[in-house]
């Protein structure tokens, strides 16, 4: 094969490939990503407790173990804000201590 017949085949190959590229980038990017179909999440009023709790013991515990590294968590309860302040608080300190503990 010489050098003009090579030349050639590859300016066709590639203007071949410019022109088709666009379309398979368009169709790629035209599919939903997955994970973002819209949900309907209805939260039993237990559960917002439990999520409150969570949230107010994980800042309780982080800020524990940011302040003096020692847990200071006290006696649980039945109730789902209980639960979700245990849970939470657990988490917490262990991120706390994990960043300023160390």
């Amino acid at each position: 094969m010489n050098a003009s017949h090579w030349k050639r085949s590859v300016v066709l190959v590639s203007s071949f490939l410019l022109a088709f590229a666009p379309v398979g980038l368009q169709q790629a990017s035209a599919a939903p990503p997955i994970g973002t179909h819209a949900k309907v999440v209805t939260v039993a009023p237990a559960d917002r407790d439990y999520q409150r709790g969570y949230r107010d013991g994980f800042r309780a515990g982080y800020a524990d173990a940011r302040n003096d590294c020692s847990s200071s968590l006290g006696a649980n309860s039945d109730s789902s804000y209980a639960r979700g302040y245990s849970a939470g608080y657990s988490a917490g300190f262990a991120r706390g201590e994990a960043r300023y503990c160390q």
